[in-house]
Order: C-alpha cells, then structure tokens, then sequence
C-alpha cells in the first residue's frame, strides 16, 4: 500500500513544490538544500552500482553464454540507435542554421579541436580513479565491461561474484530507502528550480523545448513500444501496463535508475508467460544481465544533447563546420553512455569540441529541468526494449509482424512531421541570447534600482548637454584633491562615448549599458556615490579630462603611449587585437595583410578617432581612408570595402548587421589595452580604482561581467587581463 501511494505522495510533493516557488521564493530557497542532498542520495550510488551490475552481470555468465548473448545482442542495440538517432536528427533540423561566422581569426593559429583523441580520454581512461573523479561515466562502465568479461574467465570467482550480488542488492536497497522521502526531495527540487530557473532564457528556446519533450515522448510511448511489439508476441498495451509503475517512478523521481527493478521484475513476468524454459536460473541472470549492460548503453534521453546543441549554436551565433556535424551524432552517441546525469558532461564535452561558450553547459542545465522527464521517460522505455527483445531473441522467441511494423512508422512518420512543421515555423522565431542580442542587454537585476536614476535624459542623449560637471565644484589640486572631493560630494563624475559596443552603448530601452557601466554602476555603489554620466567625443576627450569635466572616463579607451604622457589610466582590464569588419561572402580577400593592401580601390572606414585614425593609414596606406562619426550608417556605404575597430566590437556590430564578419588578418600584429582614463592629478582615485579592480577579479566579478558582455571575444582571440 506504502509502494502504491508513494508516486500520489511524490506528485503531491511536485504541486507544492511548484506553489512553493511561485509564490515563497524564500521558502524556496530554505529547502533548496533538501533537493540537493536528495539528488546526492540518489547519485552517489550510481557508480557503485555500473561498476557492480556490470560486473556482476558479466561475470556470472560464462564465456560461451556471453558470445551468445553478443551475438544476440547487437543487432537489438544498433536497430535502437538507428530509430532513436533518425527521430533526433529529425527532432535537430528543427533548429535554425548558422550560415556565418560571427568572427573569422586568420591570426592566430586555432588550437586542435577536442575531438576523437580527447574522445579517448573520456571512454578509454588510463587511471580509473581519475575516470571516477572526474566523473567520465563512459570511462567507468569501459572498464567494468573490460573487467566484467575478465571475470568471466576466472575460475576461482564464487567468492568476488558474491561480493559484487551483495553490493547490487545495497545499491538497490539504499535507492528504496531514498525514494521513501521523495515527496520532500521533489518538492525542493521543483521550487528551487522554478526559483533559480532564468524565464526569459527558457522562453528564448521554448520551441527547443518542445520538440524535445514531443520527440522523446514519441520515443518512449510509440516507435519503442510499439518496434517491440513487431519482433515479439508481447501486446502494445500488455507491455504498458508492465512498465506503468517503471515509467511513473522514473517521471516522478527523475531518476531512470529507480525503475531498473520494476523493468526487470515485468520482464521476467512477460518471459514467463509467453514462453518456458528449463533454466529459469539462466533466464534470470540473462535478464540480469541485459539490463545491467542496458543502462549505460540504451541512455537515449541523453542522445538529445545533439538537438540541444544545434539549437546552442544558433542561440550563441556560432556556426557548427560541416566535418563537426558529421561526427557529431557519433560523438553524441559515445559521450552520451552512462547516467542521466552524465548528459551534463556530455554537453560540456562537445560544447567545448564545437567551441561553443562556457555559458552553453549552464544554459543545459537549465532546460534540462523541464526536458529531463521526457527524455528519462524515452531512457527508461530503452531500457525495457533491449532487455526483453534480448530475452526473446537469446531463447529464440522472435516473432516477426510486417503490418505492425508499417504501422509504427506511418504513426511515427506523421508524428515526426509534425514535429518538424511546427518546430521549423517556431524555429524561426527564437531571439538570439541576450548576451548575442546587444541591443537587448541590459544591467542585471541588482544594478537596476541604480540604473533608474540615471536614465537618458540625465545622460545628456536626449539632445539636452550634461550641467553635471557646471554643478559640482571644481576638484581640488593635489592627489588626494580628486578622490577626496568624491567622498565628500558623494558623486562620482563619468565620462563615457554612447556609440561602443559592448563596453558602452545605448540598448532599445534607451538606456546606457555595457561592461565598463556595469562597472562603474558597481564601483560607485562600493563606494557609496551617486553616478553622473557626462558625454565625451573623442577628439576631445584628453582636454575634457584635463579640464576635469568627469573623474573617470570609460567606452572601450585604448592605453597608449601619447595618453599616457597626457593624463594618468587604471590597470589595464583587457586586451584585445584589431580586426576588420567586412561583408561575409569576402571573408578570404582579408586573410592576410599583404592580400588586403593587394586590393585595388581599397576603402577602410574608420572613426574619427585620435588612435584608430593613425593605425589604420599607417597599417594600409594603399587604401582610401573613409572617416565616419560612427558606424550606424556603415552597412549602407557601398563603397566602403572594411571598417577597423577591435575585435569584439567588430564582433559585437557583425553580429546585429546580416552579411558582415569580422576578420582579424594575419601579420596585423596591433593589440590595444583597454583601461580607464582619469586626470593627471588623480593618482589616489587610481590607486582606489586598481585596489577595488583587484578585489573585483580575485571574487570572479570581472570574470562574470567578461562572460555576460565578451565572452565570446575572450574565447576566440582576447585576454583578460587580472588587475593587481
């Protein structure tokens, strides 16, 4: 009655935890730990048990009844694979295509790729406690097999097989305990993330998050069942009502490993009734066995990672290369083996091989939360799949039906199609991420009371000049002067340009945004200062400095040799190489700096700016020089052939204009260091500003802002620079 009641509890415990998060995010956050140590409960015992079921399974069995079950294994394995990848494949043309670069590096030369040599280390380890710390559940399961099969061959093994029986009964005796306090574990589960979880980030890909959840239920409640049923004499609704407690422990526990007992118990009850046979000792250990091995091997809820990433590669504009694509199913498929859990190291594996942002693990994990029951679901129905067509096939019970068979895939055929129809219509419709999507950008949540009180029309952008520098009183002379006026003001004056992305630019909202004023919004409130943004151009910033119209001016500055002699700069907080911005389709006409000097009628545009003027007449003196106040206009000079600018402003203006990359040549050797300019006379305010920078990068702060605003700069070609 307690087993029974137990899945009505956990539902229950999932409805509260849903209320819970909704509307007391602190409770929410109290019992967020209770999920925590849950899900810990239910992992740590995973590997125990892949090591012990393998094994055990393995070795038990002697070498000739392995060879057979092989043999009559693989086929199972690969016609699963087969179905499972063609319904994904389908379930990925659904996501909308990368048809460029956002960034093309002809400089440096690209590091290899993570590809089949690291493959090897993540299935093949050289030191298995390695493989367990590090958590290559691939690695693990290829050593219990390895050792599983040694086994078999041991003779003096009674004792070791005992031993590894007795640690598969506590695996699944310590899982029986736990699921008894699942109702708690779930409801913290479901609360904090409902909490935690980014809505406008799962509503950016609602359309992944639906083909995923459709194609995985089609999996496990359809072409699975149902492509069982046309090899075999089990009934589609016989064998549902088999696997119904199976799939509701899984779904209410997400945890596919908890319905390996129940998998295995209406197996052995479908064999028994549909035929008989004289050992039901080996009929056991066979079913034993089968599914021990199923469970790394049939994790095709973990094979969805493929469609995650072709989604992740449009949500971060970055193009996957067509030899990448190709092997990504392969690569899908070996990284995939192993756990639920496992999915997650999976993601963070090809991710990097795909050289996709750090931010796309994370971004899994978050849609996960909801895909997870569906892909669980379509994991568990694989598992009961292979072990009983295993069964059957070993003891020679297949039993062919063509008219199910056709069937199952007109049912799945029109099903898949309809996944398809509204996916690529949905498809079309998904925003790039917000940290792709600059103009949509803004400050995060705990800047936005500050940033209220400095909206457009206090920035001097609506047309009106800035009084903030006619208010406040000149600084005193002397270095303590600036610093100390600060302090007593209580504000803090900043100098910015509104036209460079993406350290300071205006968004949609009209706001002003960007890494160097999330900065300053954070250095003024550690200061305990109000901010007054004063505009600056840049022909003009070193004598407003010299003036004193603002304490610190920001916007992406270059530190040179020329300013530096003029007023003092902060540590440098990043460096970064010039680059080209040039139309998509003439990428290759810029590999090099000799091949673009080589172009006749060349014209480079470039900002009216006391750095970039000078390089880029000194860098191409073959070429016209074009001098625009800003870029707003560039996709419309059709005689301009390149604009310069650094890389990830290049980067950051490609991204928002169809049919532009940015090119960094080979032989422009040029990197700037970016800083912040402050007066002569400010020395203390710069020894303030260094100290404060140092703190920021020793607790990750800078590095959290490089990964909202640059990131992707930082991953292809820029260095962030640690202050002091």
């Amino acid at each position: 009655m307690r087993q029974k009641l137990l899945p009505l509890w956990v539902l229950f415990g999932a409805t509260l935890g849903v209320v819970i998060g909704l509307y007391l995010p602190k409770t929410a956050a109290l019992i967020d730990p209770v999920g925590d140590v849950y899900i810990r409960l239910m992992e740590v015992v995973v590997l125990p048990y892949l090591i012990a079921s393998l094994m055990l399974g393995l070795g038990q069995i002697s070498p000739d009844t392995a060879r057979k079950l092989l043999r009559h294994s693989w086929v199972a394995y690969l016609l699963l694979w087969i179905v499972a990848f063609a319904v994904i494949l389908t379930a990925g043309a659904t996501a909308p295509e990368v048809t460029r670069s956002p960034v093309v590096n002809f400089a440096s030369v690209p590091e290899a790729p993570r590809s089949f040599a690291s493959l090897v280390d993540l299935v093949i380890p050289d030191n298995l406690f390695s493989a367990l710390a590090n958590n290559y559940i691939p690695a693990v399961v290829f050593v219990a097999i390895v050792f599983g099969v040694a086994i078999q061959h041991v003779e003096e093994k009674a004792v070791l097989i005992t031993f590894l029986r007795v640690i598969h009964k506590a695996c699944i005796k310590i899982w029986g305990w736990v699921v008894l306090i699942a109702p708690l574990g779930v409801c913290a589960l479901v609360a904090g993330t409902i909490d935690r979880v980014n809505p406008e980030e799962l509503l950016a890909l609602s359309i992944y998050i639906s083909v995923v959840i459709s194609a995985a239920l089609l999996l496990a409640f359809w072409i699975i069942p149902m492509l069982l049923t046309c090899f075999t004499a089990i009934g589609y609704w016989e064998l549902l009502s088999a696997l119904r407690g199976a799939f509701l422990i899984a779904f209410v526990t997400t945890l596919s490993v908890a319905a390996l007992p129940i998998i295995q118990s209406a197996v052995e009850t479908i064999a028994k009734r549909k035929f008989t046979t004289k050992d039901t000792a080996q009929q056991h250990e066979i079913i034993q066995t089968t599914l021990s091995v199923s469970y790394p091997l049939a994790q095709v809820g973990n094979f969805f990672v493929f469609v995650f990433l072709l989604y992740a590669s449009y949500y971060f504009f970055t193009p996957i290369e067509n030899s990448q694509m190709l092997a990504l199913p392969g690569m899908t498929l070996l990284s995939g083996i192993g756990s639920p859990s496992s999915s997650i190291d999976a993601v963070s594996f090809l991710a990097s091989w795909l050289n996709l942002p750090s931010l796309t693990t994370k971004l899994y994990v978050e849609t996960m939360t909801i895909t997870r029951y569906a892909q669980i679901l379509a994991s568990v129905s694989a598992f009961a799949f292979i072990t009983a067509l295993v069964t059957f096939n070993f003891y020679g019970h297949l039993t062919f039906r063509p008219y199910r068979l056709l069937l199952t895939a007109v049912g799945a055929a029109v099903c898949l199609v309809a996944i398809l129809a509204v996916g690529r219509v949905g498809g079309t419709h998904i925003p790039l991420n917000s940290e792709t999507n600059y103009q949509a950008m803004g400050l995060p949540q705990d800047l936005q009371a500050l940033s209220d009180a400095n909206l457009a029309s206090r920035l001097g952008l609506d047309g009106t000049a800035s009084d903030s520098g006619a208010q406040d009183p000149a600084p005193a002379d002397g270095d303590v002067g600036i610093l100390s006026r600060i302090q007593s003001s209580g504000v803090i004056r900043v100098g910015f340009n509104p036209e460079v992305l993406p350290f300071s630019y205006i968004n949609t909202e009209n706001r002003l945004v960007g890494y160097d004023v999330e900065l300053m919004y954070r250095f003024a409130r550690d200061m305990n200062v109000e901010l007054e943004f004063v505009p600056y151009d840049w022909q003009t910033l070193i004598d407003d400095l010299e003036a004193s119209k603002f304490d610190v001016a920001i916007g992406g500055i270059y530190i040179t040799e020329s300013r530096l002699q003029e007023v003092s700069a902060s540590t440098p907080y990043f460096e970064n190489p010039i680059a080209l911005i040039v139309r998509a389709d003439q990428v290759q006409d810029f590999a090099s700096r000799d091949q673009v000097n080589e172009i006749a009628n060349l014209t480079i545009a470039v900002f009216d700016d006391p750095v970039l003027l000078p390089l880029a007449k000194r860098s191409f003196p073959n070429a016209t020089i074009k001098v625009l106040s800003n870029f707003h206009t560039l996709a419309s000079e059709a005689d301009i052939d390149a604009a310069i600018w650094t890389i990830e402003q290049a980067r950051a203006w490609a991204i928002s204009n169809e049919g532009y990359t940015a090119v960094v040549p080979k032989d422009l050797a040029t990197r700037f260091l970016f800083g912040y300019l402050m007066p002569k006379q400010a020395d203390a305010l710069r020894l303030y500003l260094n100290y404060w920078l140092g703190l920021q990068t020793s607790n990750g702060t800078l590095n959290g802002m490089a990964t909202r605003w640059i990131y992707p700069a930082i991953d292809q070609s820029s260095v962030a620079i640690p202050a002091p």
